[in-house]
C-alpha cells in the first residue's frame, strides 16, 4: 500500500536562494587545489594524443574513492554495537547494527563510512527502531579499493535483503541515489525514503569531474561508454536520473538540502522535491554538506518523520 502526505516546504530561503542546476561548480570535492592545474595540463596532453588513455585514467579515478578516516561511535551506541562481514560480489562489507525493532538502513556517501552517520542512531533507537549501517565497497573497512554505481547499489540491495522488511532507509549525498537505484533495480521495499543532500541525476558526477580535469566531450563519452562496456550494455545512463528514480519509488519521503552546500548543489534538491509533490523538503543554512547529517535539529526532524502514524 502506498501512503502520501501533504506538501510540506521550510526555509524562507529556499526558492531565492536557489541556483540553477547546471550552474557551474568550483567547490567541494571538485576545488581547486594547488594541484589542479597540473592535472589539467595532463589531461590535456592525454586527451590529445591519447584520449583512450586518458578516458581509462579518469575511470579509474571517479571509481576510486577517497578513504575517509574512521570516526567514533557516539559513546551511548559503541558498546551495544553488533558488528559482522557479510560477503557481497567478490568482496566483504563490514556491516553494524543495534537494537530489535522496525529496521531503519543508512546508507552514507561517497569516501565516507558507516560512522559519518553515527550521531543518527541513539535517537532512532530511542524511538525503537532497529538500525543497520554499512561501509559500502571500498570504503571504510569493507573491502576492496574501487568501486561504482552499479557495485555500491547492490551493496545497498544485498544488506537489506539480509537485513528483512524495512522500515525506512536514511541516505546521504551519493548513499542516496544509490538508494534510490538498488529500490528501483533491485527492488529493495522501504515504507520511507529520507534523502539528504542527494543530487539529481548520476551523469552530473561524471560531468563535474569533467569540467575540474579539463576533458575533451570525446574523453568525457569514452568514460561514460566504459562504464557501460563493464557491465556488457546493461548499463544505460538515460535510466540514472535521480529525480526519476525517486518519482518511481513512489514512498513517503523527506528531503533535506542545505542552501550552502558546496559538495551538491541546493537547486539538485529543490528539483527533486518538485518533482515529489507530496514529499517533505527540509531546507538548512550554514550547515554544508556533511554537518546536515550530525545536526540535532535535522536529526529529530528525521526520527519525527519515521515515528509519524501512517
Amino acid at each position: 500500500m502506498r501512503h502520501q502526505f501533504s506538501p510540506h516546504l521550510e526555509s524562507p530561503h529556499a526558492v531565492s536562494g536557489a541556483m540553477p542546476v547546471d550552474a557551474p561548480r568550483r567547490m567541494g570535492r571538485f576545488a581547486e587545489t594547488r594541484g589542479t592545474p597540473a592535472l589539467r595540463r595532463a589531461y590535456a596532453w592525454l586527451c590529445h594524443w591519447s584520449p583512450t588513455v586518458a578516458a581509462r585514467l579518469a575511470y579509474r579515478q571517479l571509481a576510486t574513492p577517497p578513504r575517509a578516516p574512521l570516526g567514533k561511535w557516539p559513546l551511548a551506541v559503541r558498546e551495544q554495537v553488533r558488528t559482522r562481514r557479510e560477503p557481497c560480489g567478490a568482496g566483504e562489507l563490514v556491516v553494524h547494527e543495534w537494537g530489535w525493532g522496525p529496521a531503519v538502513l543508512l546508507v552514507h556517501g561517497w569516501g565516507g563510512n558507516a560512522t559519518h552517520m553515527g550521531r543518527m542512531v541513539a535517537p532512532l533507537l530511542a524511538q525503537g527502531f532497529r538500525v543497520i549501517a554499512f561501509d559500502g565497497p571500498a570504503h571504510g573497512r569493507s573491502s576492496g579499493s574501487t568501486t561504482d554505481m552499479v557495485a555500491f547499489a547492490g551493496a545497498v540491495a544485498a544488506v537489506a535483503r539480509r537485513t528483512g522488511p524495512l522500515h525506512a532507509v536514511i541516505g546521504h549525498s551519493f548513499g542516496a541515489a544509490m538508494a534510490l537505484f538498488a529500490a528501483r533495480d533491485w527492488g529493495i521495499d522501504a515504507r520511507r525514503m529520507v534523502l539528504v543532500s542527494v543530487f539529481n541525476h548520476c551523469n552530473w558526477f561524471v560531468e563535474m569531474f569533467a569540467q575540474h580535469a579539463g576533458l575533451t566531450p570525446e574523453v568525457q563519452q569514452r568514460v561514460r561508454d566504459l562504464f557501460v562496456q563493464r557491465y556488457s550494455g546493461r548499463f544505460d545512463w538515460h535510466r540514472m536520473s535521480v529525480l526519476e528514480m525517486a518519482r518511481q519509488a513512489q514512498c513517503p519521503a523527506l528531503l533535506v538540502h542545505d542552501e550552502n552546500d558546496q559538495e551538491i548543489p541546493f537547486a539538485h534538491g529543490l528539483a527533486i522535491a518538485a518533482a515529489l509533490p507530496a514529499a517533505q523538503f527540509k531546507a538548512t543554512l550554514g550547515l554544508g554538506h556533511h554537518c546536515v547529517v550530525r545536526n540535532p535539529e535535522v536529526i529529530r526532524r528525521v526520527v519525527a518523520f519515521l515515528s509519524e502514524q501512517e
